[in-house]
């Protein structure tokens, strides 16, 4: 059973995300920053760094997806959805709020296949290295639980044992 989420639980994975997003953009930005500042407002400084208005957007964004996991992730909200329906119903939503910031924030052309490419490669890849990660967790958590469970078998079948002396 998962605790109830609170404001600082929300503030961490939103802010998880923006450090993700913003680790990224920096490695992009070092590696075709000065390529691309003529197409791209989010290389407007070329390899120099990344404008400050471009990191308040991707923090928005980032509160946004934040939203979108809690919203889909919430049994209050979807309490007959299943966890595999809930999970490809946030990534689309996940895939349409950024594709609007692309578009809105003019992250780069619209018109351009190159850039919606690698948007959608790293995209994809950041959803299965956080497949992988997330279930990685969840074993590591079922196997710590199960452990746990055969101490307190053990524990009380000893404390039985005892009682019956």
């Amino acid at each position: 059973m998962e605790k109830d989420k609170t404001i600082f639980d929300f503030l961490a994975n939103a802010f998880c995300i923006y450090g993700i997003t913003m680790a990224m953009l920096i490695i992009f930005a070092l590696l075709f920053g000065e390529s691309a500042k003529e197409i791209s407002g989010l290389f407007g400084l070329g390899n120099k760094g990344i404008p400050l208005k471009v990191m308040a957007e991707f923090l928005l964004t980032s509160f946004l997806v934040t939203s979108m996991q809690y919203l889909f992730f919430s049994e209050k909200v979807f309490p007959h959805m299943s966890e595999r329906k809930r999970a490809v119903c946030m990534l689309v939503c996940i895939l349409s709020i950024i594709s609007l910031a692309i578009w809105g924030f003019g992250w780069f052309p619209i018109d351009m296949w190159q850039p919606w490419v690698c948007f959608f490669l790293s995209f994809f890849i950041s959803v299965a290295v956080s497949t992988v990660v997330m279930s990685l967790k969840t074993k590591a958590e079922n196997r710590k639980l199960e452990e746990g469970l055969k101490r307190m078998k053990e524990k009380w079948n000893e404390e039985k044992a005892g009682e019956e002396e």
